[in-house]
């Protein structure tokens, strides 16, 4: 039986407390009077809030002696639909203090959809805001109101006083009831709640104990090389576990300072990244994308930043010179197992990040097997990838340990790769996803990753279409950077000599800015939608 394994979990280094409530107490004590949090409120007219950690340890009091007052109990769920401000991150920490499990709900979701995941996660209280560019959530739950018995209470936080009077109300109950619920959590006591962002089905809901998100905020201020003086910016949402443990869990892990965007916007990240002297901007491509192409970028003054890699925009900027022992970290996770699962840190050497995704953190164990067998694989054999490990979730939600993991504890993720002599973790795909072609498979994430380093391509998106003789034939889906300009052929003769000649597109489909069908988050793509409209564009080619 082979099982590859992480370092042993008690050899890692800078782990603190694993409850929510103790990893609060820790660096409050640590770094009470650095400032935590930064953030221009929309709706206080853009005045800019400036929190402390001893700001936040204490509004985080707050919102746990007010939910208490409320009624909520040990093991309560409690929802939060709020997008990047810091009542967010105070009704996080001090819905744990409650011993409350914590909901981020997605800003995103439709209507129909957040009372979907309130009822998948027995929700009694949510904490909301009234309002989010277009979007009235108030309102929204007073319309659900009636389908959702479960849920008793709707808070709102307005910029104005509504917020202050749910906080004034567990102004009778004492600090010291919250400081002893909180002390009876243990790190496998249930903590959070994390629901999937999936491009075709109902959102998954995957319940983690304290140690989940923890252990991750610790590991990863460790895999980001972050310190008391790193100011990160980002727009990437709390209910993603990008956010919530890749961006502030391990920022405020080491005294750092999250310099909040509720809502990704690219002329006001410039004027943040300038004005708050951001060091690390945390960004997805696309944001990235957008930043380089406003018109404001050039003269924006980002002198500050020093966590920038490679061939990015951001270390080609004139302002900036960025630290040329820090590489932007690769690895692999899942939301299963509350992000990263195996890494490479950001003083790893940028060549060897370009080989693999990584040796597995601590703790975690790796079986590679066959699919079709279930035999256990070796070094270097092909498989679907399993996991077991102190992030991995209890359990969905609606299923029992049984439906999800197998009998000795491991998870299976669909996922294809396999680990090399030197304990590299490698990735392939996803098995479901993978394009069988003339009796070959072609994983798509292996083209898309090779068409991000092609000058012109702004998006790719590898899909396979049914093929009478081949079974399916590969379709590369491309959206060029505006001004550019390529064809078919360019695009194949880029992937040529870099993938095998069988991976190389059959067809390449273009498409304008916008016309790819992405999800409500515009951060994957539709892919039954997009396989929809090439066979169409197919046809009419035919």
């Amino acid at each position: 039986m082979t099982t590859f394994e992480g370092p042993p979990l008690d050899s890692a280094t800078g782990i603190g407390a694993l409850t929510m409530g103790g990893f609060l107490d820790e660096i409050t004590a640590r770094f009470a009077n650095r400032e935590a949090l930064v953030f221009d409120d929309p709706l206080r007219d853009g005045a800019t809030v400036r929190w402390s950690y001893a700001d936040l340890h204490d509004q985080a009091y707050r919102v746990a002696r007010a939910l208490i007052a409320d009624g909520v109990e040990r093991g309560t769920s409690v929802g939060i639909v709020m997008g990047n401000r810091p009542e967010a991150v105070a009704a996080l920490f001090g819905a744990a203090l409650a011993g409350a499990v914590v909901v981020p709900m997605s800003t995103f979701a439709s209507a129909s959809e957040l009372a979907h995941m309130v009822t998948t996660a027995h929700v009694s209280v949510v904490l909301t805001q009234e309002r989010l560019l277009n979007r009235h959530f108030a309102d929204d739950f007073s319309a659900l109101a009636p389908s959702l018995p479960g849920l008793r209470r709707v808070v709102v936080c307005d910029g104005d006083d509504g917020w202050e009077r749910f906080l004034a109300g567990g102004d009778a109950v004492s600090p010291v009831l919250v400081s002893e619920r909180a002390g009876a959590v243990t790190p496998d006591d249930d903590a959070l709640v994390i629901f999937s962002s999936g491009t075709t089905s109902t959102p998954k809901a995957m319940l983690h104990h304290h140690r989940s998100p923890t252990l991750q905020f610790w590991v990863q201020a460790r895999i980001f090389g972050r310190h008391e003086n790193t100011r990160m910016w980002t727009a990437l949402p709390l209910f993603w576990t990008a956010g919530l443990n890749s961006a502030m869990g391990s920022t405020l892990a080491t005294g750092g300072c999250w310099v909040m965007q509720e809502t990704f916007e690219p002329g006001e990240a410039l004027r943040l990244l300038s004005r708050e002297r951001v060091t690390e901007p945390y960004t997805l491509p696309h944001q990235t994308g957008a930043l380089a192409e406003h018109p404001d970028w050039a003269l924006s003054d980002l002198s500050a930043l020093r966590c920038v890699y490679g061939k990015s925009a951001f270390a080609r900027h004139p302002s900036v010179h960025g630290d040329p022992g820090w590489v932007m970290p690769v690895g692999y996770g899942l939301s299963e197992t509350c992000a990263f699962f195996a890494a490479h840190p950001s003083d790893t050497p940028r060549e060897v990040t370009k080989q693999s995704i990584g040796r597995l953190l601590p703790g975690n164990r790796l079986r590679v097997v066959d699919p079709e067998t279930g035999r256990e694989l070796g070094v270097g054999e092909e498989g679907e990838l399993t996991l077991s490990g102190p992030t991995l979730m209890r359990r969905y939600l609606g299923r029992t340990p049984e439906e999800c993991f197998d009998a000795d504890g491991f998870f299976h993720t669909g996922d294809t790769g396999h680990v090399d002599a030197e304990g590299y973790v490698h990735f392939s795909g996803r098995r479901t996803e993978m394009i069988k072609t003339g009796g070959a498979n072609v994983s798509p994430a292996e083209l898309e990753v090779e068409l991000r380093a092609c000058p012109p391509v702004k998006l790719a998106r590898i899909v396979g279409i049914p093929d009478p003789r081949l079974d399916q034939i590969v379709v590369a889906c491309i959206t060029l950077k505006d001004g550019a300009v390529a064809n078919a052929d360019d695009i194949r003769s880029f992937l040529q000599g870099r993938v095998a000649a069988y991976k190389v597109p059959k067809r390449v489909v273009f498409f304008a800015d916008g016309e790819i069908p992405m999800t409500a988050s515009a951060t994957k793509v539709r892919d039954d939608d997009l396989v929809a409209l090439v066979e169409a564009r197919l046809a009419r080619e035919a």
